[in-house]
């Protein structure tokens, strides 16, 4: 009995590795753009744990999704300036407004941290002043850069619609200027001209 228990773990733990190392379909690898398009802004988001790192998190620009995360990767998103609230869904939902300048690039961190029956994913946004920079620089080298398929990002965004909507709702209620919600400066991001 105690070597078909010790198969079990040994096998639960191979399938959880694996699953840890599977590319999703809908996942593309990228080279990292260095900096945004003229006029734009870029944010790079990393998400270098390996904890929970099949804990998928969603990140939406307000109502609209712009990637699925997990772990040991990074990503990049392309925007206009100006006003943006970037919402890290997982099971936390976890809010930064970020007001971006043309021609900079930012930093995001996602960070997994325990939770009631699985692992939320915060966002840290950082500069070169926060004490992640250098480690952020340094995902954002070592990780895989990741990009999506548009048709399948449409697919999760429409069977999330209505859930975002509500949570919109509750953010312009109860959430916003309170201690729950971080925020991504305009001089928080390193020029690129």
């Amino acid at each position: 009995m105690r070597r078909f228990s010790q198969a079990i773990v040994v096998v639960s733990l191979i399938l959880f590795v694996a699953s840890c190392a599977v590319k999703r379909p809908y996942m593309i690898d990228q080279e990292p753009k260095l900096k945004p398009s003229e006029g734009k802004a870029l944010i790079n988001f990393v998400r270098p744990s390996g904890n929970a790192a099949v804990q998928k998190a969603t990140i939406w620009d307000r109502n609209r999704l712009i990637a699925v995360s997990f772990g040991m990767q990074g990503f990049q998103y392309e925007c206009d300036p100006g006003k943006h609230l970037i919402i890290s869904w997982s099971a936390y939902k976890s809010p930064v407004e970020a007001e971006l300048l043309p021609n900079r690039v930012y930093y995001i961190v996602l960070e997994a941290r325990a939770g009631f029956m699985r692992p939320r994913i915060h966002q840290i946004p950082v500069n070169p002043q926060h004490s992640l920079w250098e480690k952020a620089l340094k995902w954002k080298r070592t990780l895989p850069n990741r990009t999506f398929d548009e048709r399948q990002l449409e697919i999760e965004e429409a069977n999330s619609r209505a859930k975002i909507m509500q949570y919109l709702e509750y953010y312009e209620t109860e959430v916003v200027g309170t201690k729950h919600v971080l925020y991504l400066r305009p001089e928080d991001g390193v020029p690129m001209e």
